[in-house]
This record gives structure tokens, sequence and C-alpha cells, in this order.
């Protein structure tokens, strides 16, 4: 499928792909080609991308024709061409372009936590995902790679002017898809994540008993490693062992590309279809069955959890990219429903330099105010005026399993400034955050301890489970780290410690439960939250006094924000918006309109006609149904930087502001040299 973007490439720390359009290549005849390419080129699309469907490049011995004419038609226009190697959901091609005889067998299907297929019901056809643990499929699918790595190599010695502007996307391919319906209908994401089938329960247990046969996990008798290897821990381990393999194939994939065409530019990329993921599964049923419309309210969920995880490629840092197919229950959605989610997909993956892909002709079918407004907004997120800065990570041994109701209040409380990671690499990448937050289900090493130690000594705050998830020598490095702290034991229907470390602090709390954070009632980690974000100074922008609203904040240079209110019901609302200090606000879609001469129009009620001189707390806004309101922020200090002011304070006078702060404001407190008991 060719995606376009609408604007030229441009320089620096930009975001160059915030809108692709869909088209497939292969199904275009040689006497069209021509014609469809110069078209896109008179309606300013400059780069093009394409899926390349696995069983057309296995069976068809005349795919590599056709991909070579298409790429030098391309090249012949100066277009960018990124192709999109790794099998996904979505493509139209029948079984998404897998070889058929692969999805018929048996043998080679993925199986969910409930032990079912992992089933993809979009059109053409239904069918199950493969797992990437069978035999064939992992030998078949590399050999794909390889080819099309040799076709490329052959291109770039013989006609290296076509490769020029040809890019390669590697994504996570089917991984995010492997969890159960019936557990994901209740919430986003909901369930165990991960393949069940025998190969993987084969390969599970072979990898479990290599990685307890570290030395660390020996310790203090080889006999303990068994410990870890108990029954009662399986979903502990399956979780490191899904991720682990998920590295694994996106690591082995990028070498296999690169073995021939050395110098190809590759991208590496989290491509996520809402309609194909098993919380849309029930849903589409019904709507194959009765014709009705796709759920609007679970896809525009999805698009919440789905921005708040970051993944890491097999060299870099991967791009968000929400996949709206043509397939699924997108397309019969009301056109405003379809507008609500392409800006809100705009706002949460263009703000991390990713973006859509969506099919062309439902792009051109859209109005053409809407695609106008949609563009001065790309516009500004091409050229990295509008970001979403992450100020809050949660270190996860798995992506793509849920993570209990401590994730949930975080995400309520941060979105869209918090993510999900379940590398430690990412940790030098996330500049702008003050908290990190870990996963009860997380196995702690020595070395984390000393990374999450090192991270918060910089004036930052780590927030870590009490639970036997501990080695031995992460338990003493851990120790010794705090052996000359002062700590604050506090209970607010969930006990925690607070430890001064270096210029940061240190969060110790009870995780009663391995794998989820279930056991406490809501309202307690609902305190505990708040009060370890309050711990960390990561404050809301602002407030509304409507629940069912969305408020994304995106930073812009200076103190300013721009923060756009999104109302996914279908009647107006009129809201109270509050911040924690005076503010100016301004109509941003008039700003944003001055580049392409439509306005985002909004409705301000303001305390005084001339809202350019109007500083306040608090202002009334009325959002149209299904409307989203841009609004420039003027006066909010977004700019503070923790780590300076942190830095003005030695280590015992940020100890002695603790204890003060704790004990004016907390109850329950109880201050005590010591761990001695930490562990016991």
């Amino acid at each position: 499928m060719i995606r376009a973007i609408i604007h030229n490439m441009v320089g620096g720390d930009v975001n160059l792909y915030p809108l692709f359009l869909l088209m497939n290549y292969w199904e275009i005849t040689p006497s069209q080609l021509s014609s469809r390419l110069d078209e896109l080129l008179v309606r300013g699309v400059m780069q093009l991308a394409t899926f390349i469907p696995w069983q057309l490049a296995e069976s068809d011995i005349s795919h590599t024709q056709v991909l070579t004419r298409f790429l030098q038609a391309c090249a012949r226009r100066q277009l960018s061409v990124y192709l999109i190697l790794s099998p996904e959901v979505g493509v139209h091609y029948p079984n998404s372009g897998l070889p058929k005889d692969i999805v018929l067998k048996k043998e080679n299907i993925a199986r969910h936590c409930d032990s079912g297929e992992v089933i993809v019901n979009l059109p053409p056809n239904v069918f199950y995902l493969p797992s990437f643990f069978a035999s064939e499929f992992n030998k078949r699918y590399y050999s794909f790679v390889g080819r099309i790595d040799g076709v490329l190599a052959d291109l770039e010695k013989s006609q290296p002017q076509v490769m020029r502007n040809v890019v390669a996307i590697l994504s996570g391919s089917f991984w995010k898809y492997y969890r159960s319906p019936m557990a994901s209908s209740h919430l986003p994401f909901g369930g165990n994540g991960g393949d069940y089938s025998s190969q993987a329960n084969q390969t599970f247990r072979q990898s479990m008993e290599q990685f307890f046969s570290q030395k660390e996990f020996m310790d203090p008798t080889p006999s303990s490693a068994n410990l870890w290897k108990m029954r009662s821990l399986e979903e502990v381990n399956r979780r490191w062992f899904y991720q682990q393999s998920e590295d694994v194939f996106r690591n082995r994939t990028y070498q296999t590309l690169r073995k021939r065409s050395s110098s190809l530019k590759v991208l590496e990329a989290e491509i996520f279809a809402p309609e194909a993921d098993a919380t849309s599964f029930y849903s589409n049923f019904l709507q194959i069955v009765s014709g009705g419309e796709a759920d609007f309210f679970k896809l525009s969920t999805l698009l919440d959890e789905a921005a708040a995880r970051a993944s890491v490629g097999g060299h870099s840092v991967t791009f968000p990219w929400i996949h709206w197919t043509l397939m699924g229950g997108f397309r019969l959605l009301p056109e405003a429903e379809k507008q609500f989610l392409i800006l809100k997909s705009l706002l949460l993956f263009g703000g991390q330099k990713g973006g859509i892909f969506l099919d062309e002709s439902e792009w051109f079918s859209l109005s053409c105010s809407f695609r106008t407004r949609v563009e001065a907004l790309i516009l500004s997120l091409q050229e990295g005026l509008l970001q979403v800065k992450n100020r809050v990570l949660y270190l996860s041994s798995h992506l793509w399993s849920h993570s209990g109701t401590f994730w949930e209040e975080l995400l309520k409380q941060v979105q869209p400034h918090i993510r999900m990671i379940s590398s430690m690499d990412l940790l030098a990448q996330e500049k702008n955050a003050t908290l990190l937050i870990v996963d009860p289900a997380l196995i702690l090493t020595q070395e984390k301890i000393q990374k999450l130690v090192a991270w918060a000594k910089a004036g930052r705050v780590v927030v870590m489970p009490r639970n036997p998830f501990y080695t031995e020598l992460a338990k003493g490095e851990l120790d010794r780290s705090l052996a000359k702290t002062k700590r604050i034991e506090v209970d607010m229907g969930l006990t925690y410690r607070l430890h001064a470390l270096g210029e940061g602090r240190l969060v110790i709390y009870d995780a009663l439960s391995s794998l989820s954070t279930q056991g406490e009632p809501l309202a307690s980690w609902r305190t505990f939250v708040q009060a370890i974000l309050s711990i960390a100074e990561v404050d809301r922008f602002c407030t509304a006094s409507h629940d069912q609203l969305s408020i994304i904040p995106l930073e812009r240079e200076g103190d300013s924000l721009a923060i756009f209110i999104l109302n996914p019901c279908r009647m107006k609302l009129t809201v109270d918006l509050t911040f924690s200090s005076d503010v100016r606000v301004k109509d941003l879609g008039v700003i944003l309109s001055r580049k392409k001469g439509a306005a985002l129009s909004s409705s301000l009620v303001l305390p005084a006609e001339d809202q350019d001189q109007v500083c306040a707390k608090q202002f009334s806004i009325e959002i149209p149904p299904l409307g989203v309101l841009p609004l420039l922020v003027e006066g909010v200090y977004v700019s503070k930087n923790r780590d300076s002011q942190l830095a003005a304070l030695s280590a015992d006078d940020l100890r002695k502001s603790a204890l003060e702060a704790a004990s004016q404001e907390l109850s329950g407190l109880n201050s005590e040299p010591g761990l001695g008991d930490l562990w016991n």
C-alpha cells in the first residue's frame, strides 16, 4: 500500500511523517501507473510508502519487475518511497499478504492466553495470525526479508538513482495483537498478552532455563534458581520472555535486511491498527453481521492506550503510527466521527513524530475545509512547533499486557505525558521525564537497580514496588544505596516509604500482588498516584469540569501551550477550564489558519471583552459535538527546569525539606533511620 505524505521534507528535529495516504501499487496496471503518480504529484504528494505483501513477493515471479517499475516511476518524479517490509494487518490483500499455506496449517497458528486462535476479522477475509515461534513461519519470513534485501541491493548497484530516495520501514508486526478478545473486551490491552501456542510454550521453557542459569539467580545457592521457575511465577516470566522474543525478532529482521543492501536507509516504526485489535473483535463481528457502525468510543480509547506505549526497534527508537484501514469499521463511521479520530490520532501520534496511515480515497473523500484545517495542524507538527513531552515513564516487562489499576490511574491523570517503556535504554532519550514508576511484575537485577538509582540521583523520582522480585544482589545494591538515607513512612491506605537519594527521591511502595495492582481499593491507588505526582512536581496544566472531555497539551517554544480540548460526545458541552495560575487564552485555530486560510473555529467565553488582555485561572468554553477545540495558553511555566532547582540544594537540605514537608502534609508519618526491616 502506498502511503503518501502531504508536504515536502524539511530538515532538523521535526516530524516528517504526520499523515500518510494509502494506495495499492500491485493493483495499478502499467498503463495507469504514470497517470496515478502524476495525479498524486499535482495534489502535493511528495513521499510515498508501500506495504510489500509477502505472498505476492514469494509466489509471483513478476513481482520484482512490478516493484522495480514502481520505484523507477517514483524516481523520475523525485518522489520518496517508503517500503514497509514487516508483516502487518490491514493490508489490502488476502490474509493481509501472508502466504495462504502458512495460515492454513494448525501448527503455525498463534494462540492467546485463553487458548484460542488469534483471529483477525477484517475484510477481505478472516484469518488466524501465525506464530513467530513456528519453525516454518520463522524460516520463510526471514527468507522473504532476505529476498527483498537482494532485490534492493541489486537496484543499488545497477540503478543507484532509483534507490536514492527509498527508505525501508520495519515494524513490530503481530506481537501487539496476541491477546484474548474476552479479556480485552473489558479494557484496552486487557489481559495477558503473548503467544501461548505449543511452539511458543516450548521456547518459553527453554528460554527460562537459560535465563535463570545466570549467576545472579543462583545466589545464595545454585538451587535458588529453581525458586524463580516456580509455576506461581509463570506469568511474571512470560512477560519478559515475550518482550525479549519481540526484541530478538526486531534485531534479526534489521540484520537480515542489511546483509546486502548496506546503504539502504531504514526507519523503525510501531504501526497499530485499532480495528484489528482484540479489543475490537466483538464489535467488528457485530458490525459484519448487522451491517452497523464500528464502536467509535472503543476506537477512541484504543488511541489513548496505544499512544502511551513506546517500543524500541532493532537499531533505534521507533516512531508510533496509527493505521486506519479501508477495510474495517472506520470507513463506515459518520464523517464527524472520522474527523474526530483523525485529529486525535494526529495530536497523540504526530506529537511524538509519528502520525497516521490513511487510505488515499478516504482522505480525499473528506470535506475540503477539514483537510485544509488538518494541513494547517500538520505544518506545525512538521516544523516541530507542537510536541508531546513525556514527563512520566512506566517501566514494564511487557508493553502489550495489562498493568493493573496503578497504570490505569496514572494514564487518567497524566495522559498524554506518560509512556510505558520496556527498555531502560529509553531513559537516556527521555530528557523531560522527572518520574519513573517500576511495574510490580518486573524482575529487578543488580544492574537495573544501579541504573534506577543513578537516574533518581540526577534530581528525579523513582517509584519501586516492595515485593519478592528482587535478586539477592539487587537487594544488597539497593540497601547500600539507601543505607545512609533517612526515610519517611506513610500509610494513606497504601503504605510507602520516601527516601532522599542524591538530588532526587526514591519511593518504595507495598505491592501485594505480583502481576497486577487490583488488591488495593481504587481510592487508595488514586491517593497514592496523586502523592507521587506531587513529589515529582508533575502538575496537570489544566483541568476540565466535565469528565468525558480529553485534554491534549502540546508544548510550544517559550512559556506557551497548545491545548486541544476533545469532546467525544454527540452533544454540545459548556465546560470550565481551570489552570493552576493566571494565564492568557487565545484561539489557536485562528493562528494556525494564517498558514492555510481556514480557521479551527471555537467558542470562547472570557471574563472580559478583550481576550488578548485578560489573565485568569478559569475560562468557560463551548465545544460542539465531536468537536476539537484548539487553544493557545500563554503564561504556563512549561519550561521550568526542575533539575537546576534541585541542584541548588545539597543532599542534606533536600532530605530536611522532604521530611519537613511530609510531616506537615502527611498523616501517619513515621521517620526512622536504616533499612533493617525493608525486606522482612
